[in-house]
């Protein structure tokens, strides 16, 4: 009888069925999940910082983000509405892979004029103002999130408007769900799935279809407890493959025990294959090519900057150093023995993130 090679895995992270809540009894529930936590409640974990706190001091400790990453052949696109108390970053980005060109529409605005909703269940994240609009309606009840933009022409910048389907199908997609420590009772949330994406982009005179079968979305929905000082490095990217539609997600992280606490994963076709802790390095800095690895020869891969998008501030309470191109990766992922996955080609983002605040 012959062996499954796919047993004999160099490294393997167990996946659970997803708790009922994130925090029960005032303790995070830590671990890798296999679908979307129903309740996510992390201001009700108790002793976060290893004393209590009232409730609103913790809210603005908690770090909280949706993000998008949308594409096909044509363009990359990252949507984002990103929380960071006491500020919140709002930003639509548009990328011509042919060109390498990109368009940056972006707003920093005080925390509470947008929303970061407690889940993707029947829920909204959005900045709405005079001609700035970033809307993504989640209704995982449904299978589905809906994002749509609207924005009045800026500067040298042209009108933009868009509406995406993003189909988060039971039994279709496989999200990878993590709720991993920074400290005992202290850690990060994070709801991450590669889908199929349909919908329209018309940028100026220019207008983008984008088909179910060749264009896809990735969600990030992420509440953190991050240290006073945060730093990761990360990247994603998707394409097609032989099985489909396939991407990855890759971390270097503040989080403690990474060889059992990791978001690090392959998605391939309807399966997910977790991945085991990785390193970045940059010989040539954040410009140049970014190498990944691991210690098991699992994840080799180069992520070659294409256009550049960083943010830096220095304010009293925020210190931000953020580089986050996109750009097209190379290399070999094997989630299994005997089985690599190329992805030349494939196009995504990377960050190298400090914030102090």
């Amino acid at each position: 009888m012959k062996k499954d090679v796919r047993s004999i895995v160099p490294y393997a992270r167990e996946i659970k069925p997803a708790p009922g809540s994130l925090v029960e009894k005032g303790r995070l529930n830590f671990g890798c999940f296999d679908r979307a936590i129903r309740v996510v409640n992390p201001l009700d974990a108790k002793r976060v910082f290893g004393f209590p706190l009232p409730r609103f001091i913790q809210n603005m400790r908690l770090k909280e983000w949706q993000a998008f990453q949308l594409g096909n052949d044509e363009c990359f696109i990252l949507a984002v509405i990103y929380n960071q108390k006491p500020a919140c970053l709002v930003q639509f980005i548009f990328c011509d892979r042919k060109t390498g060109r990109m368009t940056k529409y972006e707003k920093m605005v005080p925390s509470w004029r947008a929303s970061v909703p407690s889940s993707l269940g029947a829920s909204r994240a959005r900045y709405i103002t005079q001609g700035f609009r970033l809307d993504f309606h989640n209704r995982l009840d449904r299978g589905r999130i809906f994002i749509d933009v609207a924005i009045d022409r800026r500067k040298a910048m042209p009108a933009l408007y868009g509406h995406f389907e993003a189909l988060h199908e039971e039994g279709e997609v496989r999200p990878l769900v993590v709720s991993l420590p920074f400290a005992e009772n202290r850690g990060m949330y994070s709801h991450k799935c590669l889908m199929p994406m349909q919908g329209t982009l018309c940028i100026g005179e220019r207008t983008i279809q984008f088909s179910r079968a060749d264009s896809f979305a990735i969600v990030d929905d992420h509440k953190g407890y991050y240290p006073y000082v945060m730093r990761y490095d990360w990247v994603t990217g998707a394409g097609m493959s032989a099985k489909g539609l396939t991407g990855f997600n890759l971390t270097d992280n503040q989080v403690r025990d990474k060889e059992r606490y990791n978001e690090n994963c392959l998605w391939l076709g309807r399966k997910l294959y977790p991945l085991p802790p990785v390193a970045f390095s940059r010989p040539d800095g954040v410009n140049g090519e970014w190498i990944i690895r691991d210690r098991y020869g699992m994840v080799d891969l180069v992520f070659r900057p294409v256009a550049a998008n960083t943010l830096k501030l220095n304010l009293i309470a925020l210190k931000t150093d953020y580089y986050g191109p996109f750009g097209d990766f190379s290399g070999v992922i094997m989630p299994y023995p005997g089985k690599k996955i190329r992805v030349n080609g494939y196009w995504g983002m990377g960050e190298q993130k400090y914030l102090r605040g």
